[in-house]
């Protein structure tokens, strides 16, 4: 029996505009808290900004964010992973010098350079809530969980390649070409969801997992029964079964297909 549904956000339970079928997660939701199961996001994007879509359910969904580095069990954090100091520095002198756009997340706020131009703060604004705009990236007292780049799509592999090669005690993550997550050692969806279900007292067993792309891998090679959106790269193949697109919202669609199925 299926008693956790976890979603990635982007190019699996949003569409390309970040709207999704309110109607139908309604419909959902309810059912979800009369049979006494779970709905977990879990993405790569702030907590805060994932928990900004589902207005009125706050309390009702978990959130694995930050790919894996930040944990909630319904509006509290239960668990977080952060970068050493040392780590983190090292980190930014080495991104700095790489001439792309990038910010930091922190437990309580994002971090943007002022000096970046208003159309890439509102892009920005898009994926990051609670942000602070700075003259430069400094190191304070909020606990950083993740560095996102942004970059040319050309770019994306050798920026990856170069991190893992002068990095190794980081996660480096890749949602799609022209995104880099960087991570603490150990974060992965996979092993935030573990922290999350062992909270609830379920398991991998009793899970149904949703997910496009390569960060979502950890927790897909996990789950009794993983899914891969059918806008998701031909080598997610391999990691479960293909359903509709994220445009078509295959996600709530199968969902509630499930829940009419345990009633």
């Amino acid at each position: 029996m299926i008693k956790v549904f976890v979603s990635d956000m982007d190019g699996t339970f949003l569409r390309k505009d970040h709207s999704y079928d309110k109607e139908s997660f309604e419909k959902a939701m309810n059912l979800i808290k009369e049979n006494k199961q779970h709905l977990v996001l879990a993405s790569g994007n702030q907590w805060r900004q994932i928990r900004s879509f589902f207005s009125g359910h706050e309390k009702d969904i978990h959130i694995v964010g930050e790919n894996g580095a930040v944990i909630l069990k319904n509006d509290e954090i239960i668990g977080s992973t952060h970068f050493d100091n040392d780590v983190l520095q090292s980190l930014l002198d080495y991104v700095k010098k790489l001439n792309i756009v990038y910010l930091i997340s922190g437990v309580q706020h994002s971090y943007v350079l002022e000096s970046y131009p208003s159309n890439l703060k509102e892009l920005i604004a898009l994926y990051a809530r609670n942000t602070k705009y700075v003259s430069d990236y400094e190191i304070n007292d909020d606990p950083i969980l993740k560095i996102a780049c942004m970059c040319p799509k050309e770019e994306t592999l050798e920026i990856i390649k170069g991190l893992k090669e002068n990095f190794k005690g980081v996660e480096v993550h890749s949602s799609g070409l022209g995104v880099v997550d960087i991570n603490p050692l150990g974060v992965s969806k996979g092993r935030g969801l573990a922290m999350l279900l062992d909270a609830l007292g379920c398991s991998f067993d009793e899970c149904m997992a949703f997910g496009d792309g390569g960060n979502d891998i950890s927790m897909l090679e996990k789950v009794a029964f993983p899914i891969v959106m059918g806008n998701a790269p031909s080598y997610m193949d391999e990691f479960g079964v293909r359903i509709g697109t994220n445009e078509e919202q295959a996600v709530l669609s199968t969902i509630l297909k499930e829940l009419k199925h345990h009633d």
